[in-house]
């Protein structure tokens, strides 16, 4: 060490030195930034950037030997032989290329790394010798193998640790670094080796061509160093701009990133190097805290083999796929997870795509459960009730147990919906399925499948008993009152109060309903989800016919009485065709002379096994299946048919069912069939009930109001027995009201009937209305009416309905007008004495 040392300060020129010492520096930073270039570029890039390292560094080499050798006293009149000295910087070129191949490609790997290494310290010691050999054009050199020895030792050393060390040059502090020991290597050579080195000068050799002298080798130096200056300066600039261009593509990158409602991040070789700000809020941490962690430990345990195939994978077989995340709380997160190869700062990485996916889960389950749960009660709605009762039947029929379903319907919901409003409908059913779930065990299944219908699947084995307790303590739980908090009884729909509902508090609304159940038990009574409904709606049936409020098992005489039922509706369905049906007229006198004013037109149905039908027999049944419109045109065309060819202008009245008078177009069809008969509109009665105005008061009022402009009498029929019967003749004038012939029946046996008969006569009267009694059937009931001065009347004791033959006939019609009148004088002599 103190030869090499004493070599370097007795046998060197100290400035030129510190000279061929900054060259060095200079051309090893030049190189290792061209060097960080070439490892963040693309592949077809790699090799311009690896040759240029390779060139300014074997420049760099030779540039740093020969201004040491003209610092090197004991040559300096000496001359170098051209073809060694030029073969020497193509030797540094040559091996520092192979060099930096060998290091681009080594991935790490200390093997690949030392032998890159050795070749590099190959090349430096090549050139120092090949140069110092081209003295030997007028010296004689002399070498100590040690020094030698010791040289090349060292070179190798440093050149491994250099490129050992260059692994990640992207920092300032690393590229200096990797310069420093680039130097060392090449400066360590350089002294040890002249060390080694012993010249004894020489005849100059006669060919003056192929020697340089030392001006002449000042020159060259002097140029090749300029070189080198330039492309540090070069490389330095070429860095700078880089630089600047990534650091604006970094910029414009993380600005769109969180612009991004998505998460976006940035890993290479597995390690977060980029999130934007929708990353921070999905993981719940810093910038700081995010970059830099393995990928994987971003995402769930069970996530990491899929996660570890898809880096396997070929990018055009990539496809979306979802994975559970982490964030620094712990949750977990479902996520989509994209992802893409691409250049981040001149190197690639892997953009990767993270599309939150919890609300959409919570979506699509919020999606799931409003497509099996009613939307009012939250109760299992038709859909997942066939799914319960399937999944019932199927562990029944393993296991031997049985199954029961109980199909319930609210008693007198319809009037709180008609009389208080939709509002206090829906909270009194909020509540209804309140209680029924509390009667129930987790196991039974409530579903809610109509408007006030329920179905219970009561799962595992039962016996009939505890079945029939179960469907008592239902019926019971919803007999009790309801209070309807926010509800009022003015803001129903009318002023009166309905059937089954009591004046309310201040504090609310209070409600009286109740229940009815039908019951059907598996495998008795059904061995399929089917049949066992059918039977459980026949016993609901069954308990409607018979009362209401009370719970019945099936029976297999209720499904007959049911096939019956379902085959009148069948038959009902072509009386019409078949002409079975036709029209019976009872006469409408007035209630002062007995002169006969207007035939009401009743229906019967001649059916040809059961003979003549009453309509209260097939009426309802016709409202309930929806037949009750198609009957209703067919009364009123027919009634009006026959009243324009009766030769005595009466008038026709014809009961409107509340169904019929609800069908679009109603007034128009009416005006249809007074302009095909020619009929005058003033001889038409339509008697409606106060029916028409429950489901939309506005509407009924508006066809009630076209009505009249046709010229249609309009008569309040069954007057005094409905909810509101005083409201709707606020809403609306009618012609005349007809009293209900209960009251008619009472007349004479109650005292207050005749009070309620008067009060409806003055109320009608000074309304300016008709009013009509129906079911007369006494003199004595015809002489308390008359005395009210009731102004028409209607019933048995003037006629029963009958076909309109003879009595259409002019002497029939006589002999009809003189026995009323016969009748009503009798009455008026009774009333005199």
């Amino acid at each position: 060490m103190l030869n090499i040392v004493a070599c370097v300060t007795n046998q060197h020129d100290p400035g030129l030195v510190a000279v061929s010492a900054g060259i060095c520096l200079l051309g090893c930073f030049s190189t290792v930034t061209l060097m960080a270039e070439a490892a963040g570029a693309e592949r077809r890039a790699l090799v311009p950037w690896l040759i240029a390292a390779a060139a300014v560094f074997g420049c760099s080499v030779w540039s740093l030997h020969f201004v040491a050798m003209l610092a090197f006293r004991p040559s300096a009149q000496a001359a170098y032989g051209l073809l060694p000295t030029a073969a020497s910087i193509g030797i540094a070129v040559t091996g520092a290329l192979i060099a930096l191949l060998i290091w681009c490609r080594a991935d790490h790997h200390p093997l690949k790394l030392a032998a890159a290494g050795m070749v590099m310290a190959a090349a430096i010691a090549g050139m120092h010798y090949a140069g110092v050999g081209a003295m030997a054009a007028n010296s004689l050199l002399l070498f100590d193998g040690a020094y030698v020895h010791a040289s090349l030792g060292l070179c190798a050393i440093l050149a491994v640790t250099a490129l050992a060390r260059a692994g990640d040059l992207t920092g300032l502090g690393r590229r200096i670094e990797v310069s420093l020991w680039l130097a060392l290597a090449i400066c360590g050579l350089h002294f040890t080796g002249m060390t080694a080195l012993t010249v004894a000068p020489a005849a100059p050799l006669e060919e003056g061509g192929a020697v340089l002298g030392s001006t002449q080798l000042g020159l060259a130096v002097g140029l090749v160093s300029l070189v080198v200056l330039a492309a540090g300066l070069a490389a330095l600039l070429m860095q700078r701009h880089l630089m600047r261009r990534r650091m604006d593509e970094l910029s414009r990158m993380r600005l769109l990133g969180n612009l991004a409602h998505e998460v976006l991040l940035i890993h290479r070789d597995g390690r977060v190097v980029e999130i934007n700000q929708a990353g921070l809020r999905l993981f719940e941490t810093t910038l700081q805290e995010i970059v830099g962690r393995p990928l994987l430990d971003l995402f769930a345990d069970a996530d990491a083999p899929a996660l570890l195939r898809r880096s396997r994978c070929r990018p055009e077989e990539l496809r979306p796929e979802e994975f559970e995340i982490r964030t620094a709380a712990g949750l977990a997160v479902p996520v989509e997870l994209s992802c893409r190869a691409i250049e981040y700062l001149g190197r690639p990485a892997t953009a990767v795509a993270l599309r939150d996916l919890s609300q959409r889960r919570r979506d699509e389950a919020r999606i799931r459960h409003l497509a099996l749960h009613d939307a009012l009660t939250d109760l299992p709605n038709r859909t997942l009730l066939e799914e319960r009762l399937s999944l019932a039947l199927e562990t029944a029929a393993e296991n031997g147990a049985s199954v029961a379903l109980v199909y319930l319907d609210l008693d007198r919901f319809k009037p709180v919906n008609d009389f208080h409003g939709h509002a206090a409908g829906d909270a009194l059913l909020v509540q209804a399925a309140k209680r029924m779930l509390a009667e129930l065990r987790p196991t039974d299944t409530l579903a809610r499948i109509g408007g006030d219908e329920f179905v219970i699947v009561l799962a595992h084995t039962r016996t009939l008993a505890q079945i029939a307790e179960t469907a008592a303590r239902l019926v019971a739980a919803l007999g009790r009152p309801f209070h309807l908090e926010g509800q009022n009884e003015g803001e129903g729909k009318s002023e009166g109060k309905g059937e089954g509902t009591s004046e309310g508090k201040s504090e609310g609304l209070r409600i009286e309903i109740g229940a009815s159940a039908g019951i059907a038990v598996y495998p008795s009574d059904g061995s399929t989800a089917e049949t066992l409904k059918r039977a459980a709606d026949t016993a609901l049936y069954r308990v409607k016919d018979e009362g209401r409020g009370t719970v019945r098992f099936f029976e297999a005489a209720m499904d007959e009485q049911l096939q019956a039922r379902r085959r009148i509706e069948h038959e009902l369905s072509g009386a019409i065709p078949r002409g079975e049906l036709q029209l019976y007229y009872q006469p409408i006198v007035n209630g002062r002379t007995g002169e006969i004013e207007t035939f009401e037109a009743l229906i019967r149905w001649h059916h040809p096994e059961r003979g003549c039908v009453p309509p209260a027999d097939f009426i309802p049944l016709a409202e309930q299946t929806d037949q009750i419109g198609r009957i209703g045109a067919w009364v009123l065309d027919t009634a009006c048919a026959a009243a324009a060819a009766w030769p005595h202008p009466w008038r026709v009245s014809v009961n409107v069912s509340p169904k019929q008078f609800r069908q679009p177009g109603f007034a128009a069809g009416v005006a249809a069939v007074l302009g095909r008969y020619g009929l005058p509109p003033g001889r038409l009665v339509l008697e409606i009930t106060e029916g028409v105005f429950i489901q939309d008061a506005t509407m009924a009022v508006e066809v009630l109001t076209a009505l009249r402009t046709l010229g249609v009498r309009l008569a309040l029929d069954d007057f005094g027995t409905g909810y509101s019967s005083l409201s709707y003749l606020q809403r609306f004038k009618f012609d005349k009201i007809k009293v209900d012939q209960s009251f008619v029946r009472r007349l004479g046996r109650h005292a207050d009937t005749l009070t309620i008969v008067r009060a409806i006569t003055h109320l009608g009267h000074n309304l300016g209305l008709q009013v009509t009694v129906e079911g007369v059937e006494t003199q004595e009931q015809l002489a308390m009416l008359r005395e009210l001065g009731c102004d028409q009347m209607q019933g048995y004791l003037f006629a029963r309905p009958a076909p309109m033959t003879e009595l259409s006939q002019a002497g029939s019609a006589d002999r009809e007008r003189a026995r009323l009148r016969a009748l009503f004088g009798e009455t008026s002599a009774r009333a005199c004495a």
